[in-house]
């Protein structure tokens, strides 16, 4: 049985999402020590070295979304995930977004485990302030689909189908679960997916710990193999040891 890192990476004319993904890989080469697959196009796929144990996939992916940063509107590329189940090679997939971080190889345990999809449901500020609220965004829980664990069954395969079919169709799903916010977003394709599917999956779906966050209004300063460093409200505060979602994707063009 095979289980390896799935990555998805396209820099938009503001982003660099191509230093955050080198320094994922960094991480995911020293922590989890597992092959990964980088799902990217030729314009990003220039900006990697070649390095040894990954692969690179080429597409050509859709530009039509956006997102919400600091009061502006920023292009968003992230319309692929949902091919996920598609374009992963291994039989046990670790699917990150390029701004998670893995100081530790606590996902290992994980991939060991007799659930075939699992999901977290939960985030922890770790700053502390607890500013990471989504309860009043829609109908149903948002899930995160920033780190997905799954394997090659026919019960995950429905799954990522039945999420190509949200997001075919987003705007009739947004409207029916009265999603606020008007752009396509992979956390609430998934958690409408696995509403769907709730008669036919019995088995819980949530990783059991929630995930450390760091908000948007945080600002990065120093990111290296060991440690994040982050300001908020003039004070720095330091990760180490603990695996974390960087929401402030910008500090990439500083790397």
């Amino acid at each position: 049985m095979t289980a390896g890192v799935l990555l998805y990476c396209f820099d938009t004319p503001v982003t660099a999402y191509h230093k955050l993904a080198l320094k994922s890989i960094e991480l995911i080469k020293k922590n989890l020590k597992l092959p990964i697959t980088v799902v990217t196009d030729h314009e990003t796929h220039r900006h990697f070295s070649q390095f040894a144990g990954v692969t690179y996939i080429i597409i050509k992916q859709q530009t039509n979304n956006f997102r919400y940063y600091r009061g502006k509107i920023l292009p968003w590329y992230n319309m692929e995930r949902a091919k996920a189940y598609d374009h992963s090679l291994y039989d046990t997939t670790i699917l990150l977004d390029c701004d998670y971080l893995c100081y530790t190889n606590n996902l290992l345990e994980y991939i060991k485990t007799e659930y075939d999809f699992l999901v977290h449901d939960k985030v922890h500020d770790i700053t502390g302030q607890n500013k990471i609220i989504t309860k009043f965004e829609s109908l149903i829980p948002l899930v995160w689909a920033t780190v997905c664990i799954f394997k090659k069954t026919e019960r995950v395969k429905m799954i990522f189908d039945t999420i190509k079919k949200v997001q075919e169709n987003y705007e009739h799903y947004r409207n029916l679960y009265r999603i606020k916010f008007k752009n396509y977003r992979n956390d609430y394709a998934f958690a409408i997916a696995l509403h769907q599917l709730s008669g036919q999956l019995s088995v819980k779906q949530y990783i059991p710990s929630p995930m450390m966050m760091l908000g948007t209004d945080n600002d990065v300063v120093d990111c290296d193999e060991n440690s994040l460093t982050y300001k908020y409200n003039k004070k720095i505060g330091i990760i180490e040891n603990t695996d974390v979602h960087v929401l402030d994707k910008e500090f990439a063009n500083e790397l």
